[in-house]
């Protein structure tokens, strides 16, 4: 993903569908992203529009960001895209190369096309468009103009497509040799004339690049929703995959045959050697609900370690419920990391720990980790020793009921204000529902505002709360309102690129990163 590095300069390959600045506190774009997971800063010095992929040219430091202004000024660099279109250019009357310079937004600005000589995929023509300086969208409109849209620029008039079909393939700048090059996604090559499967497969892969995969080797290969037709979604495992399927109507066999395609194409890019496919109940609470485990190829280990940010992390793809490790909460857990050290730390909910193994990793005091499950909290303690972390009691694993953990926290604070320590850190992730024997039956929407209640009142000024949920279709500004209503200060986060918020489809995961006033 990093195409070029040196003290003034970085260039990415950005994936489609990720931002180049986040557009709020919560929102992860792709300079967020740098500095969040890579501890990269860096500056935008000019932008990709959010459906567009290939080079992003950024600067390192305050001073290289202003000297790229006058780079940009004296039209000394030069960026080279490519583009799809349903239209062929001589059908309009134009020669294989054209130049554009129709003024836009009251700039001058300037485009010289070509049309591939080589044919596109299916009806499609290809075509590469030159600029020295950008304006607001400037190829796409140019083109447009032009009567060539981009494919996927409904904005500008082109056929409707999943993604947009423009990617910066390549960036000339001054001083920096040889030209940074940013390869053709897969998505190119089968967006017209490929079937509908291996074109969704290819757009899946388009929209994560090799982001996830830089830090950690377990991510969301495919989405619930992101492939037409099927109920699904795939993991990486390090080297397996573990497949979801919601649709209760197919049996073992079908499900395995409806998704072997797929897993075959996701395997062949990520060098998987098996796969585990698990029919989801819609409640996995109740164990009448059929479910099913299919297993493909080469089966996994009973305990597979993978890594995330250097920590790791033991998982059960195929004779457990849940893997043990949520992936869609890894940015969650970086935040957790840069803010844990020296901090006394609540997992809530804590399932096997993730978030504990992580704020002690990175120096926290102590990490209370409280879940009913004996079991959860054993894999919890042994990924604690994976890690080297299960010496000097900084984590305390304590079966509870997080209810009445916590309303043992407020006797303790209200019987003795002088000792009592508040917590500095708190992560509550509950289930959507759930049975335990003392507390009884638990529902987040309903428990929800008891739970910020009592976990504002135990955190320092000043203290952090992350607050998440799974609540399929659930109402999200309602969580969020009630959240807002006892925390100075919540950010709404955006979940990780790799689980996309798609149009039409209930939200899958939502975090909130919450601070108590001073």
């Amino acid at each position: 993903m990093i195409l070029y590095q040196d003290s003034d300069w970085l260039a990415v390959d950005k994936p489609t569908g990720l931002a180049t600045h986040g557009g709020h506190p919560g929102e992860l774009g792709a300079v967020e992203w740098l500095a969040l997971h890579l501890g990269l800063e860096a500056y935008v010095v000019s932008r990709l529009d959010v459906g567009t992929s290939g080079v992003l040219w950024l600067a390192r430091t305050r001073e290289a960001s202003a000297r790229a202004q006058r780079v940009h000024e004296e039209g000394a660099a030069c960026k080279t895209y490519t583009f799809l279109s349903t239209v062929d250019a001589r059908a309009v009357g134009l020669a294989d190369t054209w130049t554009r310079d129709d003024p836009l937004d009251d700039h001058p600005a300037r485009t010289v096309f070509q049309r591939d000589t080589e044919p596109g995929p299916g009806d499609l023509v290809r075509y590469t468009a030159e600029i020295t300086r950008g304006r607001r969208h400037q190829v796409r409109r140019h083109a447009a103009l032009s009567g060539v849209p981009v494919l996927g620029d409904a904005e500008h008039g082109g056929a409707p497509a999943g993604r947009l079909y423009l990617h910066c393939s390549e960036v000339r700048w001054p001083g920096v040799d040889p030209v940074v090059r940013a390869p053709l996604p897969p998505s190119f090559a089968v967006a017209r004339g490929a079937t509908d499967l291996a074109r969704d497969a290819a757009l899946c892969l388009g929209r994560r690049g090799a982001w996830p995969a830089q830090v950690a080797d377990c991510w969301r290969a495919v989405h619930r929703g992101e492939v037409a037709g099927l109920d699904a979604a795939v993991d990486v495992y390090g080297p397996w995959l573990r497949a979801l399927c919601w649709d209760a109507a197919l049996s073992p066999g079908e499900a395995a045959a409806r998704l072997q395609p797929l897993l075959d194409d996701i395997a062949q890019q990520v060098g998987a050697r098996g796969a585990v496919i698990r029919g989801h109940s819609h409640n996995p609470h109740q164990e009448s609900l059929p479910g099913f485990t299919h297993v493909l190829g080469e089966p996994p280990p009973p305990r597979l370690e993978v890594v995330e940010h250097g920590l790791r992390y033991g998982v059960d793809l195929a004779g457990a419920p849940h893997p043990g490790l949520f992936l869609d909460q890894r940015d969650a857990r970086r935040r957790v990391a840069l803010v844990a050290d020296g901090r006394r730390m609540a997992n809530l909910f804590a399932f096997t720990c993730s978030f504990s193994v992580v704020a002690v990793a990175r120096g926290a005091e102590v990490a209370f980790s409280v879940d009913t499950a004996r079991g959860c909290l054993r894999d919890g303690a042994g990924n604690f020793a994976l890690n080297g972390l299960d010496q000097g009691g900084r984590g305390k694993f304590i079966q509870e009921d997080a209810r009445r953990w916590l309303a043992r926290q407020q006797r303790a604070q209200a019987e003795k204000p002088d000792t009592f320590r508040p917590l500095d850190l708190v992560v509550c992730d509950p289930p959507v529902f759930s049975s335990v024997k003392e507390g009884g039956k638990f529902s987040v929407s309903r428990e929800w505002a008891a739970l910020a209640d009592a976990v504002a009142g135990l955190l320092a000024p000043g203290g952090i709360a992350v607050f998440a949920n799974n609540h399929r279709g659930g109402d999200h500004v309602r969580y969020r309102d009630e959240l807002r209503e006892r925390f100075a200060h919540v950010d709404d986060l955006r979940p990780p690129l790799d689980f996309p918020l798609l149009p039409d489809q209930p939200r899958d995961v939502r975090t909130f990163w919450c601070r108590r006033g001073r």
